[in-house]
């Protein structure tokens, strides 16, 4: 799977997005989400959730426009 780093947390957290260059898929890592911050909701099983901070919002939009030139939308 070719990723690409689009972006990381400005202010040097963990946070992390990538852009899958064959799927368009995007690959997000930062730190696992507390049941306070999905408002109680349950995460399926198998799965995790994220939290990502505001000021990554930017780099999202960065690999959507990526993948959005690449042709991968």
């Amino acid at each position: 799977m070719p990723l690409h780093l689009v972006g990381a947390d400005p202010l040097g957290g963990p946070a992390t997005v990538w852009l899958n260059t064959d799927t368009g898929a995007l690959v997000i890592k930062g730190l696992e989400s507390t049941e306070d911050e999905r408002g109680g909701r349950p995460v399926p099983e198998g799965m995790r959730s994220v939290t990502l901070p505001d000021r990554m919002k930017p780099i999202i939009l960065e690999a959507m426009e990526l993948a959005r030139v690449l042709g991968l939308d």
